[in-house]
């Protein structure tokens, strides 16, 4: 664009703009009470930038844990909401992997976790000690490709059976399973150094606050059960089961009676 303007054509385009602006300021006088209350104190904020997007930090928010979970616990620790309750308190600088114990269950009916046809229907029925076993070492960080390697440390024919399972009730089998892979089993022994089982809860407790156990359940589903113990509260005691059926905790009455845990546990010193 191109031309020129005087001082006249200057002038008068302020004096325009003067009045327009007086106009504007009579009527956001006569406006503003009826704009603050139709739009609310919280508006007024936002236009102030008091209010904006919700903080990320602020409680409630989706996707933040909350800790205000709270539940009578002996050897556990308050955990986020999200988290079942079932670490107990130090083991996770024990040698155990982060995370460990939020891990499913590792279920010994499950096809997918054998190598072959074969080897899945001859040992699913009686392989429930080899499956806490894998699931154990896991939580050490020692991933096994499949149940057959599990077996395999325990030792077909020798720890192990196909029709009798675990041929040791004491756990021996497992104990040198650990070692095999370079792990140093803890047993409970007697002053003189022979085996024997825990004696209570609260010792059972004690074990359990060192880190997670394999245990035996000498008649569970009639016929005698492995499984691992992972924590514990007032209650009873949380597992991870083979058995497909899902169970996660033992009451102390069910441990002692249905399931018949006698005191044998093996664990993983530290």
């Amino acid at each position: 664009m191109t031309g020129s303007f005087n001082s006249g054509d200057l002038l008068g385009g302020g004096l325009g703009r003067l009045a327009l602006a007086v106009c504007i300021l009579a009527a956001v006088a006569l406006l503003v009470p009826i704009g603050l209350a139709s739009v609310g104190f919280g508006a007024i904020l936002a236009l102030a930038g008091g209010r904006g997007a919700p903080s990320a930090n602020a409680p409630g928010i989706i996707g933040q844990p909350r800790l205000d979970r709270t539940m009578p616990t002996t050897g556990l620790g308050p955990l986020p909401a999200s988290v079942a309750p079932i670490q107990p308190v130090g083991v996770a600088a024990r040698g155990l992997m982060s995370g460990w114990s939020g891990r499913g269950p590792l279920n010994q009916y499950a096809r997918s976790n054998y190598r072959s046809d074969q080897s899945w229907l001859t040992w699913r029925n009686a392989d429930c000690s080899a499956a806490a076993l894998d699931w154990l070492l896991g939580a050490y960080g020692q991933q096994l490709g499949s149940l057959d390697d599990a077996i395999a440390l325990v030792g077909p024919g020798t720890g192990i059976s196909s029709q009798l399972g675990l041929l040791d009730a004491r756990g021996s089998g497992l104990a040198r399973a650990l070692m095999a892979r370079g792990l140093d089993p803890r047993e409970p022994r007697t002053s003189n150094g022979q085996l024997r089982p825990l004696g209570s809860i609260a010792e059972l407790e004690a074990w359990l606050d060192q880190g997670p156990l394999l245990m035996d359940g000498a008649r569970w589903f009639g016929e005698g059960h492995w499984f691992v113990g992972i924590g514990y509260d007032a209650g009873g005691v949380y597992i991870r089961d083979s058995s497909g059926w899902g169970t996660r905790y033992l009451s102390w009455s069910r441990l002692y009676g249905e399931v018949g845990f006698s005191g044998w546990v093996v664990g993983v010193a530290t």
